[in-house]
């Protein structure tokens, strides 16, 4: 039905089917330490070959389609949204222990005040997945989530923007259209200003690269954060039926071995240094006797 259904271009692989888009991409994003495997991304150590692809992948999609609430990876990986064309509305949540998931899926999907409850699995679930989805949050979900300190955060993705989405934060993105919003729709608001803002007058198609990546931290207690919250995630995940899509226990063995031995390549460097160093001095000290004999 045409009129009801709008079809989405997802997942799209630019690495295999766009190896031309793929190369530009990868020459003018100026943040690669943030894609799969760069030098901010826990799968740094592994080779390419050892660990499960990520993207970047290809999204073309009509306004007004949405993805509703889910975690990436089931909660395991990060990913980064890179909007090229169009207007993306976004909700996204703090990270939360999966009891506080359940409870804030069950206010944002309205069930909270409908007799009849939406089944749908947004944690486990596979979120393009056929079946009947919650409506769009409302305003009241919003003021709700805020008051359980969920720190909703909702706001529109314009085109040359980036936003990451930290592992195990939920959250649920629509293409912005034209057509006004209910008057408690949480993104009437920004939806209004954003038509007049851009003076937009004709529907655009949204055009998006996306990833999957697995955010290392930086400082101590930043990565043991991120490797417990992956970890914590995988286990929820199996425990659910579901493969974990990060690799969190081979990326930490061969992240470990790798700074093993560049800290044992930076002592042999640092002895090497100081012994010549020292050779440097005593024959310096014998110039110097030589010369006063």
């Amino acid at each position: 039905n045409v009129d009801d259904i709008g079809l989405y271009l997802i997942d799209y692989d630019l690495v295999k089917l766009l190896p031309r888009c793929y190369e530009n991409f990868k020459t003018t994003f100026k943040l690669t330490n943030l894609l799969p495997g760069g030098l901010n991304c826990m799968m740094n150590s592994v080779n390419q070959g050892g660990r499960p692809f990520m993207g970047p992948n290809l999204y073309i999609t009509p306004p007004d389609t949405f993805t509703h609430f889910h975690q990436d990876g089931f909660g395991t990986v990060d990913s980064g949204h890179l909007c090229l064309n169009g207007y993306n509305e976004v909700v996204m949540l703090r990270r939360l222990p999966e009891r506080h998931k359940h409870h804030a899926l069950h206010i944002l999907n309205g069930n909270d005040r409908r007799s009849k409850l939406v089944e749908y699995d947004a944690l486990y679930g596979m979120p393009h997945s056929d079946g009947e989805k919650p409506p769009w949050p409302d305003q009241y979900a919003i003021d709700k989530c805020k008051e359980m300190n969920y720190y909703p955060s909702v706001f529109i993705l314009k085109p040359g923007q980036l936003v990451h989405i930290n592992k195990g934060r939920l959250h649920a993105f629509r293409k912005m259209g034209l057509t006004p919003l209910c008057e408690n729709d949480c993104h009437r608001v920004l939806r209004t200003e954003t038509i007049r803002e851009e003076k937009l007058t004709s529907e655009v198609i949204c055009i998006s690269i996306a990833w999957d990546w697995m955010y290392r931290g930086v400082t101590t207690v930043g990565i043991s954060e991120e490797l417990e919250s992956t970890l914590t995630c995988a286990s929820l995940a199996v425990e659910n039926g579901r493969q974990s899509l990060a690799i969190p226990e081979t990326s930490t063995i061969h992240l470990v071995r790798s700074l093993i031995a560049e800290y044992k390549a930076g002592e042999t460097l640092n002895f090497s240094d100081n012994k010549s160093m020292s050779i440097l001095s005593t024959s310096t000290a014998s110039d110097n006797i030589s010369t006063t004999n």
